[in-house]
């Protein structure tokens, strides 16, 4: 700026100067040259003649330029009057707020605005930048020589970009101020021209949007029929005491509520109601919960679903659906909302009985049997390292499949580790099989078989990077999740053609078996697929002592029927020898925490082999025999990993635990994996969650 002021102001004479010294050198070399051209008597003449052409000359040209500068001069004058008249009304006339500020953060000269602001007597001063204004005095260096705010981006292990970046705001006298900043210099040195913009109004008037922002909200009662069927209790009676319980918490923050549909209700309120709620920890489900039916020792739960999104209000009741369907998938007993970015649950304390009846099996097995005639061809995917229950699933929703084709088998593949050692354990079952000879394929195999018409089924599991192949999922359109876990926290990239997701369900293949028996090919199931059900049954009910109810015995009687019977698999859960001393090392190694939290450990020096994890997972159901035992976690360190299995009762909800930690599972069964971690860095963080778990959320109040 000071390079350009100059070259505009300036008069050069170099020009000047130039043109003199070339016409007197012209006119020098013609006077040495007249006196061998004239006579003796003429040489003086012309000489005087040459000097004085040259001084006209001259004359001339030093007579422009005084012209020139003197016009020059008086513009350059009225410039200097004017910018100083354009300062000085800036500084006294104009509200604009600004401070000249040097490198140091000394502010040198403030306007008349700001000086009234700060009631300063003068505004030239030598007040510290930081004695009225909180913004760091690199920020202000580094947003003018950047010609605006620096960002500061981050990426999470997800490769997820989060914007650190620090608003340039400051506080003035109860007011708010944006900061804009620009370079420049004066004698030599670097100053700073900040102006302060009040955006007081603006802010407060963003924040009344904000809070005064229409939220949607649906909300549905959990299981009431189904407990209805157990207990003896006014249906009605309960309806009317838990909608009185909801109309008083919607009236409390001047929200409408309404019935649209039995036991479903829609609540429209603000968004500063829904902070609050938030702020809360929504204890809407603490009431409802205290309503107890029968004998007081069944709770009724709810579930809500909030749509905080920007949009229309189409945009808020499908974002309000959205996340109802994934509180329901999760459990119930929840709030889940869904800001647009995530879906944050809050609550959770409950297994309920959400989804238990057989009719929503029959009109989803319905469905899918359509989706599987009108695709082109058929993917069946479980999650890695699978187990016999995700082997199992994926087998029943094969022939569940084939006989929705028509018996057509050629066009669908189940997509697996033909490697995994409970692979072929249970291919050993089915080799003898046409139908499953080329059934089983790996990834790759499965990339190049996806077309335009495609349906996937994912099956045992909802967290699409636990799946066989995650690539799959951004390759095929058509999808669809069967599973008994809760809902992950997290918004897919597609949307799925169907979600049959019953968490209340103790395995994947007792869902798969309630959707085959309640379809028109309940006879189709052969022998050998019972059999790969029914082992995956009992892995994850173990023996059918945990999370097993009325419809996972209805679930093996019809596996039974089917030809399935236990003695066929029972060398599917035998053990080595190796894996009996492993349980005995880890045995060895229980601890106790905060009385009611089981701890155990087993450190390898080599990647974690399968038997491992195994021994692992078994070693946390053990310890739920002891006595007085709420929760108990196994950890299993390999390499850099940990991997840890976590087991419940009634009062922990142990999938809430292991989500704050990067996994999932079910209320009673749940695990993760750490990764570049130490098993005392692990077991550190899963004592803090557990802290804030049990100090915050510990709810004493059984299932």
């Amino acid at each position: 700026m000071q390079d350009k002021r100059k070259t505009i102001y300036r008069t050069d004479l170099r020009p000047a100067l130039i043109t003199s010294s070339v016409v007197g050198l012209i006119l020098l070399v013609m006077g040495l040259g007249i006196p061998f051209l004239v006579n003796e008597e003429q040489v003086l003449s012309f000489e005087l003649a040459i000097l004085g052409v040259y001084i006209v000359v001259v004359g001339s040209i030093l007579a422009a330029y005084l012209v020139r500068y003197r016009r020059i001069s008086l513009a350059n004058d009225a410039a200097r009057q004017l910018s100083t008249e354009i300062g000085d009304m800036f500084r006294y006339v104009v509200d604009v707020p600004y401070a000249i500020v040097n490198e140091e953060g000394v502010v040198r000269l403030v306007s008349g605005a700001l000086q009234e602001i700060l009631q300063l007597r003068s505004p030239i001063c030598n007040l510290p930048l930081g004695g009225f204004c909180s913004i760091p005095m690199k920020d202000i260096i580094a947003y003018a020589q950047n010609g605006g705010p620096v960002k500061d981006i981050t990426v999470t292990e997800d490769g997820v970009p989060i914007d650190n970046s620090k608003p340039m705001l400051c506080e003035i006298d109860g007011k708010k101020y944006a900061l804009q900043c620009y370079i420049f210099r004066s004698a030599g040195k670097e100053y700073y021209f900040v102006m302060f913009n009040d955006t007081t109004e603006l802010l407060e008037i963003r924040q009344k949007k904000y809070r005064e922002e229409p939220v949607v909200a649906y909300i549905v009662i959990d299981s009431l029929q189904e407990l209805a069927q157990y207990i003896r209790v006014s249906y009605r009676t309960a309806v009317s005491e838990i909608e009185l319980k909801l109309k008083e918490w919607a009236a409390s923050f001047g929200g409408m509520l309404r019935e649209y549909e039995r036991e479903k209700y829609l609540l429209i309120f603000h968004r500063e109601a829904l902070d609050k709620c938030i702020e809360n920890k929504f204890n809407i489900l603490d009431i409802v919960r205290g309503i107890k039916l029968g004998d007081n020792s069944f709770p009724v739960t709810i579930s809500i679903g909030v749509g905080a999104v920007d949009g229309s209000f189409e945009d808020k009741e499908r974002a309000a659906s959205d996340a109802l369907d994934i509180a329901l998938q999760k459990g119930g007993d929840q709030v889940a909302v869904n800001d647009g970015k995530s879906i944050t649950p809050y609550g959770g304390r409950v297994n309920t009985m959400y989804g238990s009846t057989t009719i929503t099996s029959r009109v989803n097995s319905t469905h899918l049997c359509k989706l599987f005639r009108e695709a082109g061809n058929v993917l069946i995917m479980g999650h890695r390292a699978p187990d016999y229950d995700s082997i199992g699933s994926c087998v029943g929703l094969a022939r569940l499949a084939i006989c929705a084709r028509n018996g057509d088998f050629s066009k669908i593949r189940i997509v697996v580790n033909r490697d995994h050692l409970n692979f072929r354990t249970c291919y050993d079952l089915l080799a003898h099989l046409p139908e499953y000879r080329s059934m089983f394929v790996g990834g790759d195999t499965a990339l190049d078989a996806v077309r335009s018409d495609t349906l996937l089924v994912m099956t045992d599991v909802n967290n699409v990077y636990n799946t066989e192949t995650p690539r799959l999922l951004k390759c095929v359109k058509n999808i669809v999740i069967v599973d008994h876990h809760r809902r992950q926290d997290q918004l897919y990239d597609f949307k799925p053609l169907m979600t049959y997701i019953r968490p209340a369900v103790a395995a994947a293949s007792e869902l798969v078996s309630e959707m085959l028996e309640f379809s028109p090919y309940r006879s189709a199931l052969l022998k050998e697929e019972a059999n790969l059900m029914l082992a995956g049954l009992m892995l994850d009910t173990k023996n059918f002592t945990q999370s097993a109810g009325m419809q996972t015995f209805s679930a093996v009687h019809y596996l039974y029927e089917r030809g399935a019977h236990a003695n066929t698999i029972r060398t599917f859960f035998t053990e080595s020898m190796s894996n009996l001393f492993t349980a005995c090392d880890i045995d060895s190694r229980t601890r106790t925490y905060r009385e009611k939290i089981a701890l155990t450990w087993l450190s390898v020096d080599h990647p974690a082999t399968e038997e491992d994890n195994i021994a692992v997972a078994k070693a946390a159901d053990k310890l739920m025999t002891i006595a007085g035992i709420e929760a108990s976690f196994a950890l299993l360190r390999a390499d850099s990993t940990v991997t840890i299995s976590a087991r419940s009762r009634d009062k922990i909800n142990v999938q809430i635990i292991m989500q704050r930690l990067g996994g999932g599972g079910h209320f009673d069964m749940a695990g993760t994996k750490l990764t570049h971690t130490t098993l005392e860095t692990a077991c550190m963080q899963l004592k803090t969650v557990l802290d804030e778990y049990l100090d915050n959320e510990y709810e004493t109040t059984v299932r």
